[in-house]
């Protein structure tokens, strides 16, 4: 099934852009111009009143492929949690889960990431084109938990606008995990009509370590969409329909994850409608998701997500230096797990929410002003459940939040593009069904969870102070920020699970318990990243690091997991055509740890990338090569809950091309 669906949109590509460029291709004689990507709304004016961070398809296409979180490990503040090479979800400064909204093109990615570690993100590398990560106002059209921040994957899969015809071919391996993937992006513009087919095949090997070849981490995946749009003069409108199959293995032995999405998105906006509005958007995405655990082959739990999710975006004209986006959201998520593992009742999430995010530029030019408010209504739903071994049963229950978050920024232009900012936010997150419902084993964490049906909104207060040089021969910015939470919620230690065989069930009582329950808690760190111009553009030096650190506000105690901080030099330039990169980043020990935690050693990862542009007849191409720790150096990442039994990958090499046509 999976071959059989890449193979179907890879003919769709072909059978949609080979007429169209038989005749170019014979004839061109300049390289077509690069397609450019619409960003979602996400605020009139990226600023640092508003931390945002762009990762362009440029970028993204230098960076490790392996999963989301890899991907984004590389940006100050953001580690992953990960769970071998083939699941890793984002920690922003310390946060993980539901602290951390993902979205795909604005709308929810719909998948079980946020459940668990070993759950992989929906989204593969090789289809995103635009990664932005968003704080403060800016968050707030997504999301009320803005400590953490919002993750918008782009994919362009409902095109935005017309676009010059343009084919581009991927291929890439490695030699760590055995990678070998292969893509096909290929976008046309017909009169009004804009269209877009991707489709990717990837498989990878066990990883080699340095400390040896880790079973049970080979992978297999096929994607592909399709998806067209009408472009009119003042509006568009447009429709993706996208899959997505996958196997991986978790380094548990004989464990297999097969992934399964279906998706359908409906995107569309409409330019200067009435006064005082400059445009109204509006995205809607439908998600059929499931992924089976297998042991051995045999499947012992499925967690499936079938639902919704929506938004209006209506972005307002600039009105004597005032501007900004208002707007509406809601959804709605069935998420069930059957099997072995089936820790949850059947649930269902729905939430509507109004938001809004503003500039105002004020009579003194130099300062700036950024604000935004979202409230949200957020309601889960769990049936009666019947948990083998346990009676009584757990009766239905149904609880309903009203969380809200605001937050403010002033910036001051200190003049020579340098300027320093002040943040202040406050933010409720509504707890999610696990964190309402468990009660069971969670084998992916080791873990026997229990959930109470108690729990309030999770509030925090967060302030930030930054400056930055936004422009010159040395740029870059250094922020601190300190976050508390009266109501934190977090996973306690509570014994072990319960021998459940005299009832039916079985024995767990050798599986540590974890309670759900909320204490405060805070958290603070810094972030920095700098470059500096060595007598040319065209050469730069970069510096940068991070730091996290979390503890329980009575006790002290240090929240578990947390990556403890890094720093890195990097030294990037161009010469005979080559473009090239050298960096080294140093991961501190992390030894003020929780209870039942081990220390984790520092470790340095050196690495060098190196890329060649060329022209090909009626195109252009690129080729890449990317060596990752060059030292083979044995780091352990102390996010991960398998640190102890899975070190990062050893030395290895990768290589791509990519041909532009």
């Amino acid at each position: 099934m999976k071959t059989n669906l890449s193979r179907l949109f890879l003919l769709s590509a072909i059978t949609l852009v080979v007429p169209g460029f038989a005749a170019d291709l014979a004839s061109a004689t300049q390289v077509l111009a690069p397609v450019l990507v619409k960003a979602s709304a996400e605020g009139p004016d990226q600023s640092s009143a508003a931390p945002a961070v762009v990762l362009s398809t440029l970028k993204i296409e230098s960076m490790s492929q392996g999963n989301v979180g890899d991907l984004l490990a590389e940006v100050p503040g953001v580690s992953s949690s990960y769970f071998g090479p083939n699941a890793g979800r984002p920690i922003v400064r310390g946060l993980e889960g539901d602290r951390v909204k993902i979205t795909q093109n604005g709308t929810a990615t719909l998948d079980a990431s946020s459940v668990s570690p070993d759950h992989a993100i929906s989204a593969d590398p090789l289809t995103i084109r635009q990664i932005e990560v968003l704080r403060g106002p800016a968050g707030l059209l997504y999301s009320t938990s803005i400590l953490g921040g919002v993750i918008n994957l782009i994919d362009n899969r409902v095109p935005v606008e017309l676009q010059p015809n343009q084919v581009t071919l991927l291929g890439r391996i490695g030699s760590v995990d055995g990678l070998r993937a292969t893509s096909i992006l290929a976008e046309v513009s017909a009169g009004s009509w804009a269209y877009h087919v991707d489709a990717f095949h990837k498989t990878t090997d066990n990883l080699r370590t340095p400390v040896g070849v880790i079973s049970d981490t080979a992978s297999a995946s096929d994607g592909a969409g399709v998806g067209f749009a009408y472009v009119g003069k003042t509006s568009h409108i447009g429709f993706a329909f996208s899959g997505l199959d996958s196997s991986y293995g978790v380094s548990d032995p004989g464990v297999l994850i097969g992934l399964h999405q279906r998706r359908w998105d409906i995107a569309g906006a409409t330019d200067k409608p009435f006064e005082p509005v400059k445009s109204i958007e509006y995205k809607l995405g439908i998600s059929d998701y499931h992924h089976s655990e297998y042991d051995n082959g045999v499947a012992g739990t499925t967690f499936a997500n079938k639902g919704w999710d929506g938004r209006v975006d209506v972005a307002l004209d600039n009105r004597k230096g005032f501007e900004g986006v208002l707007g509406v959201a809601g959804g709605l998520s069935d998420f069930t797990v059957d099997g072995d593992e089936a820790f949850l009742p059947i649930t269902r999430s729905t939430n509507a929410a109004c938001f809004g995010s503003f500039t105002n530029r004020l009579a003194d030019s130099t300062w700036k002003l950024r604000s935004g408010f979202r409230l949200e209504s957020d309601k889960v739903s769990a049936q009666d459940w019947t948990h083998t071994g346990i009676q009584p049963s757990h009766p239905a229950d149904s609880r309903t939040f009203a969380p809200l978050a605001l937050s403010v920024g002033a910036v001051k232009e200190l003049g020579n593009h340098w300027e320093t900012s002040l943040t202040l936010s406050r933010t409720e997150r509504a707890p999610n069904m696990q964190e309402l419902y468990a009660d069971g084993p969670h084998l992916g964490t080791n873990a026997y969870e229990v959930g109470s049906r108690s729990l309030d909104t999770e509030k925090a207060v967060g302030l930030e102070l930054e400056l930055a040089k936004t422009k010159g021969p040395v740029a870059g910015s250094v922020s601190v920020y300190y976050n508390r939470f009266s109501s934190y919620v977090a996973q306690q230690r509570n014994g072990f699970g319960p021998d459940l065989t005299s009832s039916g069930g079985a024995d767990y009582s050798a599986v540590p318990r974890y309670d759900y329950a909320q204490i405060p808690a805070d958290l603070f760190g810094a972030e920095a990243k700098t470059t500096f111009e060595l007598g040319s553009p065209r050469r730069k030096l970069e510096v940068f690091g991070d730091y996290v650190r979390g503890v329980n506000h009575d006790t002290s105690e240090p929240l578990p997991r947390l990556s403890p901080g890094r720093l890195g030099v990097a030294l990037e330039g161009a010469d005979a055509g080559w473009n090239w990169r050298v960096d080294c980043t140093y991961h501190l020990g992390q030894h003020v740890v929780a209870a039942n935690e081990t220390p984790t050693a520092g470790y340095a990862m050196v690495g060098a990338s190196f890329s060649y542009p060329f022209k090909v007849q009626g195109g252009e191409g690129s080729f890449g090569l990317k060596l990752t720790n060059l030292f083979n150096s044995l780091g352990r990442d102390a996010s991960s809950f398998l640190k102890d039994t899975l070190p990062m990958p050893g030395r290895g090499v990768e290589a791509s091309i990519k041909l532009v046509f």
